[in-house]
């Protein structure tokens, strides 16, 4: 069963999904084996080889989600698991080939597009929600089979511009918001003399991206990309949680000087002591996190998507990455530059909500990396009909949601307890002024 997806080099998208359909055909074949623990766990094993090694590690899924829809990534991606699931749970041959043979289908659709083959109409054709299986939006499995008509490069340099383009500003716009956010709260507030602490965390998550890139890549060489896709989903997990923290801890740290009689009161002090010591560890530690989060991750996309031809457009890719980063650009000064304009109390307010809002985005995500390397089990929520939100890591999981939920209360009860707190140093302010 060795493919060789590591060092092979391929043309297009369905010679990926040919290797990948390869693969899943034979995990059905290994399951006819029987129903014991170890076939199962070799028939999971081949599911996650397809998963991991082809679909992940190659930029497939990055790539579905950037040029058809994220949704159309989530419905694979979640086929995978009930795959899976249907094993574990000892489920018959039948039902077991029926989900691979619905997978293998979706996969070669979404190949097709990719590659430009076939009608270009269907790169927007909605996903089916089906019910039946998982209770989240799945697409569905029948087309018609396509007949290749040769690549189409106009599709190639779309395919390539797109993917770029919206990986790099998805990616670098959670960083960005963060780093813009810190950056003009330390103009604002006069403490100028901070911000390298600002970028050089920022710095340094570049160099640690790099570096756990080059470390996936000898892990994936010594343990197999499967498993190695697996490390690196939990790794990327707890990264998330630990920002969430970071994240929670700064943003009840800037709410604090929501109110502007408060801040004048905070700035009596030494101006030494207006940051402090811990405050701007966490600060410089919130900008490392904030870009080597993902960005191990994006490193490894491109650097796949530049090994392999699959009917990538270098010029067009670069290009992609150049106007996101540009854009990416404008945000952080228009970010920085309307922040100095404003109030200090809605200034306070909004950068606070928005490191909430990032808290409750990344505590998702979180989730949804642990499930995808089947740390955790996933419950399907069905009212929700399939809907997502891959932005603020809104996804139709229980498991997904409830520390989202955790998350807001913990925000709503952080945002009364501190406009408690100010009221009550205001109505003191004022006394200590009518005294006077």
């Amino acid at each position: 069963m060795q493919s060789y997806a590591d060092t092979k080099k391929y043309e297009n998208w369905e010679t990926v999904a040919d290797e990948m359909t390869e693969i899943l055909n034979e995990s059905v074949e290994i399951y006819k084996q029987g129903t014991d623990d170890a076939t199962k766990e070799a028939t999971k094993k081949a599911i996650n080889k397809a998963y991991f090694q082809y679909y992940e590690k190659l930029g497939f899924e990055k790539t579905v989600m950037s040029y058809i829809s994220a949704q159309r990534g989530s419905d694979v991606e979640n086929k995978f698991y009930l795959a899976k699931k249907a094993v574990k749970e000892g489920k018959s041959v039948e039902e077991v080939k029926e989900i691979i043979d619905s997978l293998t289908a979706m996969l070669k659709e979404d190949a097709a597009k990719l590659d430009g083959v076939g009608d270009s109409d269907t790169s927007s054709e909605e996903s089916e929600a089906q019910k039946e299986d998982s209770g989240e939006g799945d697409t569905s499995a029948q087309h018609d089979k396509a007949v290749p008509v040769g690549k189409s490069s106009a599709a190639s340099a779309a395919s390539s511009f797109l993917t770029a383009f919206g990986l790099t500003m998805r990616e670098g716009l959670e960083a960005i918001l963060v780093i813009a956010a810190i950056i003009a709260y330390l103009v604002k507030t006069d403490n100028k003399k901070y911000l390298k602490g600002v970028y050089l965390g920022a710095v340094l998550g570049i160099g640690f991206s790099i570096f756990l890139a080059v470390i996936f890549n000898m892990v994936s060489s010594a343990i197999g990309a499967a498993e190695s896709g697996m490390t690196q989903e939990i790794f990327e997990g707890i990264a998330m949680f630990v920002a969430v923290g970071v994240l929670f801890y700064v943003s009840n740290w800037m709410l604090s000087k929501s109110e502007a009689e408060v801040w004048s009161r905070y700035i009596k002090s030494q101006v030494e002591k207006s940051i402090g010591r811990g405050n701007m560890y966490a600060l410089a530690f919130a900008s490392f996190l904030a870009v080597f989060r993902e960005g191990a991750e994006l490193i490894l996309f491109f650097q796949a998507m530049i090994a392999n031809d699959l009917g990538t457009s270098m010029f067009h890719m670069w290009l992609g990455i150049i106007i996101a980063a540009i854009c990416l650009a404008i945000v952080y000064i228009v970010i920085v530059k309307f922040s100095m304009r404003l109030p200090l109390k809605p200034f306070f307010m909004v950068t606070s909500i928005l490191m909430f809002i990032l808290c409750i985005s990344f505590a998702g995500k979180g989730v949804y990396e642990l499930q995808e390397a089947d740390v955790l089990g996933r419950t399907p929520v069905g009212w929700m009909n399939g809907f997502s939100v891959e932005l603020l890591g809104i996804y139709p999981r229980v498991e997904t949601l409830v520390p989202q939920v955790i998350m807001l209360v913990l925000m709503i009860v952080s945002l009364v307890l501190h406009s408690n707190n100010n009221k009550k140093i205001r109505a003191k302010l004022e006394k200590e002024q009518g005294q006077k």
